[in-house]
């Protein structure tokens, strides 16, 4: 079995005639000008043969890219049952292999394979030859749940006692916590302290699992709008995986390498050594020049733009109305687009939402919502564009109101600022308030929460 590292999430196997690619990516940027793949896939392993199977493991656009699938020669795509994005590729003209979430299929050659859900909609790839094994974690295993990473692990392990290599994301898709602007609050440090939960998520499955060789992926983003530009620095050189990793288990077995697209191993033996580099962000700026320019290129807003999303966050009020009463207090928010003369703002008072035009320089606002008019109307107006805003990183929220951090003020806006056709469930459940708040402070006294990934004092150093 030979694996090579083509970049971010993808990895090609071959073994026994057949050529398996995960997750293609590579060809322009993700969740609108944001992403970008760091460092640059290394596509030259994947030459002009046709690829057996391509696996898709879950719908993010930075692992189904249709500017990178489409020019690929792809005979077969593998996905699991449990995801809504077969039916897609099929419209898009793939045969498309749906895999049940219990079933090992035979892809030819007796090399087999297995697709497991885990929860979020994520999968996880096993392939086995009879003489080596590669389980693809990819994003399904590091940011779930304690339970479900339990019974994740102890799954693999029970059908995978000795797994070969095990490549497994250290990264999370989300805006938070870069996408934050806190008075007081260490942006670095707090980028850095984000990082260094998911790097020993990362050691604590490669721990568990045990395979001969263990690699660090999927998290291969750089970020180039000038917002957040800052952000590639901490996330990635403050530590890495491989050697928390080596300090938290010197005696270990497993090779933790740490590797840049081009890797290859084969038969255990490394073929292509190339390594991680830390980032230089002069260098990255040069590197990517014309990239950037489209990074931080703002379309003109058409006339009457902004008014129309108005309406778009009027009706969201209306259908969220209930919800957005259950926050305790009242607060000003104000909704501004890049490069606009007008924003739009938000206040609440007791169970009254009003929402109106006013100049993008107004002041006196509780907390500050910018963000590109494109990805705002696509997140309004589409079944999955609010991914532009959250999973990706289309917005900056800035508190201006530092009462507010401990109420975590931006939830409101993140739960108001989506495609919504049904009003939200109660934020407390089917019980009273009261109840529920209870309940939750027993929870917590007996340590059986789990870690809140997106509390603002949680995981912001300075406040």
């Amino acid at each position: 079995m030979k694996v090579t590292f083509i970049g971010h999430a993808a990895i090609l196997i071959e073994t026994k005639g057949l050529r398996i690619l995960s997750d293609p990516w590579w060809e322009g940027p993700c969740f609108g000008t944001q992403w970008w793949v760091y460092p640059r896939a290394d596509t030259a392993s994947l030459g002009d043969a046709p690829l057996d199977y391509v696996y898709i493991s879950h719908g993010h656009h930075d692992h189904l890219h249709l500017g990178t699938l489409r020019r690929l020669k792809v005979k077969k795509i593998l996905v699991s049952n449990t995801l809504d994005v077969g039916a897609f590729l099929r419209d898009q003209g793939y045969e498309v292999w749906q895999i049940g979430a219990d079933e090992e299929v035979d892809l030819d050659a007796g090399v087999r394979a297995r697709l497991m859900p885990t929860c979020n909609d994520d999968t996880i790839l096993c392939v086995d030859d009879g003489e080596a094994s590669c389980l693809n974690l990819n994003d399904a295993v590091h940011a779930a749940p304690a339970a479900v990473q339990e019974t994740a692990l102890a799954t693999l392990k029970t059908l995978y006692p000795d797994p070969t290599y095990v490549f497994s994301g250290y990264g999370i898709a989300s805006h938070f916590p870069a996408c934050y602007v806190i008075p007081g609050a260490d942006r670095v440090a707090t980028a850095a302290r984000r990082q260094a939960h998911f790097n020993r998520q990362w050691v604590k499955i490669m721990a568990h699992l045990q395979p001969r060789f263990a690699f660090p992926f999927a998290a291969d983003v750089g970020f180039l709008d000038d917002d957040l530009i800052w952000s590639n620095e901490p996330v990635h050189n403050s530590e890495r995986p491989t050697e928390v990793f080596a300090a938290m288990h010197p005696e270990a077995r497993t090779q933790a390498i740490d590797i840049a697209p081009g890797f290859a191993i084969k038969d255990e033996r490394i073929i292509a050594d190339k390594r991680f580099k830390l980032v230089d962000l002069a260098a990255f700026k040069q590197d990517f020049a014309e990239e950037y320019k489209v990074a931080n290129r703002i379309s003109k807003i058409p006339s009457g733009g902004i008014a129309a999303l108005a309406e778009l966050v009027k009706k969201n009020v209306a259908l969220c109305r209930d919800y957005l009463a259950e926050f305790d207090g009242d607060y000003k928010a104000l909704l501004r687009l890049r490069d606009a003369g007008e924003a739009i703002a938000l206040e609440k008072r007791g169970r009254d939402i009003s929402v109106r035009l006013v100049d993008a320089q107004s002041a006196g606002f509780d907390i500050v919502f910018t963000t590109r008019f494109s990805y705002l109307r696509r997140a309004l107006s589409e079944q999955y564009g609010g991914e532009v805003l959250y999973v990706g990183s289309g917005c900056i929220i800035e508190y201006k109101n530092p009462a507010m951090v401990a109420k975590n003020l931006h939830r409101e806006l993140l739960a108001l600022l989506r495609h919504r056709v049904t009003p939200p469930a109660s934020r407390f459940g089917d019980q009273p308030q009261w109840l529920f708040k209870a309940k939750t402070g027993v929870k917590k006294l007996l340590g059986k929460t789990e870690p809140d990934l997106y509390d603002l004092k949680t995981w912001f150093v300075g406040l």
